[in-house]
């Protein structure tokens, strides 16, 4: 990573890319660690455990710390002062957390539902790390931003994690029987991170902005406008692999269990890659706005 770093400050243009993907590596990260945190905890049923679970929060955990370190050292220079500001500091800071949760990551998996409290709490830490990072703070309507950027991170980890930790059952598929139950919680969580990802998205955009007229003549707004664009294709997408699915099961993908005829189950699961595909454009553009806000 070093090596990295110094052949990007070499190369300004290359400084740019890395930092953008190391940005990117971060928020998938957090997906990870959160969304699969998250459905573990309170739409997974109790007592069932997924070793594919781990495995998506070890998969979080060294995206997120090596983000982390990446992030600050590309933006700042290759230098310990890279972590004296805020973002180095909330860096630090995210990496103790991803430790902590390494401490009692094995009995989390085996109880997660006995965990909750501790687990949100950790959780709500984790997003901050990223919200005080961020340029929420600082400037007029700081708290509006604080609450709509901690909103935003929530509702993005509890949808696109959720849709990762779904296709790590339904891919295997040896056991569909939980999702009975799991797809119903799902699709309300769904629901309300999208309206979330609205509100708060709007609400940020426009108190980053100023106004709407200034966020319309913005690279900001532009970049927040092909946001949009692919978190609109990622639910018309959904929706249309959905009722594919439904259409071949000849069910509600509600009831989807091992009775379901494997056609529908492979519908679902293409329709699910194709939404975290277009997921990554969705972290891509929010990196793209973090780098292009108005200052």
């Amino acid at each position: 990573m070093i090596a990295l770093v110094t052949l990007a400050e070499a190369e300004p243009g290359l400084q740019t890319v890395l930092l953008g993907t190391a940005r990117v590596a971060s928020y998938l990260g957090l997906v990870l660690l959160v969304g699969t945190s998250f459905f573990m905890t309170w739409l997974w049923p109790e007592g069932r455990t997924v070793r594919t679970f781990s495995r998506l929060l070890v998969a979080g955990a060294v995206l997120t710390v090596t983000a982390s370190l990446a992030v600050p050292l590309l933006a700042h220079g290759l230098a310990w002062g890279s972590f004296g500001g805020r973002e180095g500091a909330c860096a630090l800071a995210r990496i103790g957390l991803v430790a902590l949760a390494g401490a009692f990551g094995s009995d989390v998996v085996r109880s997660a539902r006995s965990w909750r409290v501790p687990i949100s709490l950790w959780q709500l830490a984790l997003v901050q790390t990223y919200v005080l990072a961020s340029n929420a703070v600082g400037g007029p309507w700081e708290i509006v931003k604080v609450v709509a950027t901690t909103g935003h991170l929530v509702a993005t980890a509890a949808w696109l994690g959720g849709l990762v930790t779904l296709a790590s059952v339904l891919v295997p598929s040896t056991d569909l029987k939980p999702l009975h139950s799991v797809l119903p919680r799902f699709s309300l969580v769904a629901i309300a991170s999208v309206a979330t990802l609205f509100v708060s998205g709007t609400l940020h955009a426009l108190a980053i902005a100023g106004g709407v007229r200034p966020l319309l003549r913005t690279d900001y707004g532009v970049a927040l406008g092909l946001k949009v664009l692919v978190v609109v294709l990622m639910l018309l997408l959904g929706d249309r692999g959905r009722r594919y699915a439904e259409q071949v099961g000849r069910r509600k993908l509600a009831e989807l269990d091992d009775s379901a005829p494997p056609e529908s189950v492979q519908a679902f699961a293409v329709a699910i890659g194709a939404e975290l595909a277009l997921g990554l454009g969705v972290l891509a553009a929010t990196a793209a706005l973090v780098h292009v806000a108005p200052t």
